[in-house]
Formats: structure tokens, sequence, C-alpha cells
């Protein structure tokens, strides 16, 4: 069974990007705006969620605390993405296992999610 990631990204090129990184490390990536999260995530089993900070709608940090929050999702690791200056802060109060700073190396990427991607 392929590895599957959840990306929570409304920037296109960025969810495209970060898609073909993670499909050469064998991983499938479910991309969304994080308008249709939970979604996905009761249709698909998601290992991890990869999750923008700056949503064109939300700030991925609430979506966040919203998944740490409830039983049913408190258990999957997220990944905050974004290029804001405190995303460590932020991927730190919002619960978040750890946290990716755009612009960002193609092998940062490729290590965060194999270091907290369910074994």
């Amino acid at each position: 069974m392929k590895k599957r990631i959840l990306y929570i990204e409304d920037d296109p090129d960025m969810a495209e990007i970060v898609s073909e990184i993670m499909q050469y490390e064998e991983y499938e990536v479910i991309t969304d705006s994080g308008k249709s999260m939970y979604k996905h995530l009761k249709e698909n089993e998601i290992g991890l969620i990869l999750m923008d900070e700056g949503l064109s709608w939300c700030w991925g940090s609430a979506l966040c605390q919203e998944l740490k929050a409830d039983d049913k999702t408190a258990d999957i690791p997220v990944v905050m993405i974004s290029g804001v200056q405190d995303i460590k802060a932020i991927a730190q109060h919002c619960g978040a296992n750890a946290y990716i700073r755009k612009p960002f190396e193609i092998y940062d990427v490729i290590d965060v999610i194999n270091a907290h991607y369910p074994k």
C-alpha cells in the first residue's frame, strides 16, 4: 500500500512541486485547499497532513488545532509549511508535529515527512 499524504495548500504551483517531490519518494499526495479536508480524511487512509499556514480562507494553524482536538484525527502527524517568520512558534502553539520553512530545499521536505510519517 502506498503511503498517503494530505497536503492542505491553496497555491496550485506549490502543491504541484511538493506532490512531484513526494511521488519520487513513493508517496501518494492528495491536495486540497482545506475546505474538503474532513471529506478526504474520511474517504482515505491518510498517514500525514502537510499544512500551509497562510490559506486564502483561514489559518492552517486553526485547522491543525481542530485536528489535534478531535479524537479521530489527533494521532495523524501534522507538518506545518510556511514562509512566515515565526512558523516554529506557530507550529508549537497549534500542536503540529513539525514544520518546514519556505523557501525550502527539496531534501528538507523529504527528510521531515519521512521522519514523521508513521512506520
